[in-house]
């Protein structure tokens, strides 16, 4: 019996491929697909402010507001990549343009907002993206594809 027990060997994926300005892979034919940057997202705002609520006059503190800008641009940026992805998935052939989900009806962001409307809105607009990731996961999954961090600078 081996000293060490190693875990079964993952197979190679049957494509890989980089996709958007950092690099991020998507891998098809991998044991663990999806999105893998959904799980740190679903409570990226709680997980960062410790999940405070509204003040005394019923509106987010400054924490809140900067966790909650900072969840719309991570939200945005993994929409960006997974639309890429889906792209050169359908190029590729390994998943059908019909299956791709559609782009959600976003909501209007006021003209004229101050800061706080702005924050407010950006983080209504991310919520509703990340429907739309949840929705694009699912199809991920089904098809045996992740998408995943780009590699370190080292690595590439």
């Amino acid at each position: 019996m081996p000293l060490f027990r190693r875990g079964p060997r993952q197979p190679a994926p049957t494509l890989q491929v980089t996709v958007g300005m950092s690099g991020h892979r998507v891998l098809a034919g991998v044991a663990d697909p999806g999105i893998a940057q959904l799980g740190e997202l679903r409570d990226y705002v709680g997980a960062v402010t410790g999940h405070a609520g509204p003040n005394q006059q019923g509106r987010d503190p400054v924490a809140v507001l900067n966790a909650k800008m900072d969840y719309a641009e991570l939200v945005d940026d993994a929409a960006v990549v997974v639309v890429l992805a889906f792209e050169e998935l359908v190029a590729q052939g390994v998943v059908a343009a019909d299956e791709v989900p559609a782009a959600p009806e976003l909501p209007p962001v006021p003209q004229h907002a101050d800061t706080y409307d702005f924050i407010q809105a950006s983080h209504a607009r991310a919520q509703r993206r990340m429907e739309f990731l949840e929705a694009c996961d699912e199809v991920l999954v089904r098809h045996g594809v992740a998408i995943v961090a780009p590699l370190p600078p080292e690595d590439r």
